[in-house]
């Protein structure tokens, strides 16, 4: 009966654990690993096992700081196990492929899978387990092509607010004076990037405050590049680099 009692509790009940096989992976890659699950002290029935990949991230709103944590993906990996008590570990193989309209990893932005058994009239057993998702070839040529150009990117630079991810870089060389920042945000998919820019041209003078205040000292701009486009990062910053100056160039002085 105290076996059963603390097996409720989650003491000495059924565990889990999610061992993966690479915990560095590229936007579109495969995750790959095992869940292993052992029984506990008493006899239980598990009603299912689910897998969820999670993103966390903070980001500024005007003056205060947000959180999110919102869920990407998740699954049944298995249904309505008996474990019998002290049993052997058992495994259960997992390949789960990441989309490419994702977030990456950054300083801001985090991810974790939270694996979970579900058990009737016991507290459920869980498993995190943190991985980096990194840019493809084609995101981190993007991004090369803007750092070629010299802009450095800020500090909170790759916040997720649930809807998209931001990157804020600073000119250090193209631009530099005429710039006050460059914001990007894409949407990475296998054979292309949907790309956006706002331009935020640097204005003195009389006026200065209220074109900021009227946003019309920044510029929006939607494109595409194609993975053609996306082969050398030299390539990629002279195409930048040219829609970039054609934007500034319509920005009311």
């Amino acid at each position: 009966m105290l076996k059963k009692f603390l097996a409720g509790l989650g003491i000495d009940g059924a565990k889990v654990n999610f061992v993966i096989d690479n915990e560095v992976v590229e936007l579109g890659g495969v995750v790959s690993g095992n869940v292993y699950v052992s029984g506990g002290g008493v006899d239980q029935v598990i009603e299912e096992i689910t897998i969820a990949l999670e993103v966390s991230s903070r980001y500024k709103a005007g003056d205060h700081i947000r959180h999110v944590n919102q869920e990407i993906a998740s699954g049944v990996i298995a249904k309505q196990l008996a474990v019998k008590a002290n049993s052997p570990e058992f495994k259960i193989p997992i390949r789960f492929e990441l989309p490419y309209n994702i977030p990456i990893s950054t300083n801001n932005t985090k991810y974790q899978f939270r694996t979970n058994l579900d058990i009737p009239n016991a507290v459920d057993a869980k498993d995190i387990d943190t991985i980096t998702i990194k840019p493809n070839q084609l995101v981190q040529c993007l991004l090369d092509a803007i750092g070629i150009l010299g802009f450095r990117s800020k500090a909170d630079s790759g916040s997720f607010n649930g809807k998209f991810q931001q990157f804020e870089f600073v000119p250090t060389r193209f631009l530099k004076g005429k710039l006050d920042e460059l914001e990007v945000y894409f949407e990475a998919h296998e054979d292309r990037i949907n790309v956006m820019l706002q331009i935020d041209k640097k204005v003195r003078g009389l006026f200065a405050s209220a074109m900021d205040d009227l946003d019309l000292d920044e510029r929006h701009v939607n494109f595409s590049l194609l993975k053609n486009q996306l082969v050398s990062r030299e390539q990629t910053s002279e195409i930048l680099a040219s829609i970039i100056q054609q934007e500034y160039d319509k920005i009311p002085c």
